[in-house]
This record gives structure tokens, sequence and C-alpha cells, in this order.
């Protein structure tokens, strides 16, 4: 059982690096993109005309949304994992709570969801 549970660990691991690089893209794009928008309107430009000059990037807010819930969602499935692989080793919560530097109330509920009591 301790040894799915660490397999289960180490897919949710890799699904939150996947999610990482996905988010690194986004925000180098976006940081390009407000670099660009400043540098428009430091030269003069309203920042409608520094909008349209962006090709839309800066309106593609919602793909920044849905990046970070992507990556929350990820790191909330690596937390449960966690969770469930420390209680099956017999690790107490408030240890992984000090160790991940969270309250002992949210490694409560996480521990409960990761054990299936509090989905």
């Amino acid at each position: 059982m301790v040894s799915q549970k660490s397999k289960q660990l180490v897919v949710q691991i890799s699904a939150l690096a996947e999610a990482v690089d996905h988010l690194d893209e986004v925000l180098a794009r976006y940081k390009r993109a407000i670099a660009g928008l400043a540098t428009l309107v430091e030269e003069g430009e309203s920042v409608l005309e520094a909008f349209d000059g962006l090709d839309g990037v800066m309106l593609r807010q919602r793909e920044l949304t849905e990046t970070f819930d992507e990556f929350e969602g990820a790191r909330h499935q690596v937390r449960l994992a966690l969770f469930s692989l420390a209680m099956a080793q017999g690790t107490s919560l408030s240890e992984v709570g000090r160790r991940l530097g969270i309250s002992r109330q949210l490694a409560s509920r996480l521990a409960a969801e990761a054990d299936g009591t509090n989905p």
C-alpha cells in the first residue's frame, strides 16, 4: 500500500513540474508583453495604441488565470498525495504541516481530504 502511495506522489510531482513549466512559459510571455507596453507608453503612445501594438497578448488574461489555476490544482494534488503517504508511513500531521510551513488546521483538512473523509 505504501509503495502505491509513493508512486502516486511521484506521478503528482511530475504533473506539478509540468504545470510549473507551463506557468513559466506563460509568465515569460506576459513579462515580455508588459515590458512592451511600458516601452510603448514611455514613447508617448496612448494606452489603447500600446495595447494594439501588443497583438492581443495583454488581452489574454484568461490564459494567465487558467494557468495559475492549473498550477494550484497540481500543487494541491501533490499535497494530498504527500499527506496520504505520510499518514501511511505513520508521520504525524503536525510534523508534515510544520515541514510544509502550513497551519495545523490546514494540515488537518488536507489529511482528511487525502483520506477521503473530507471530499
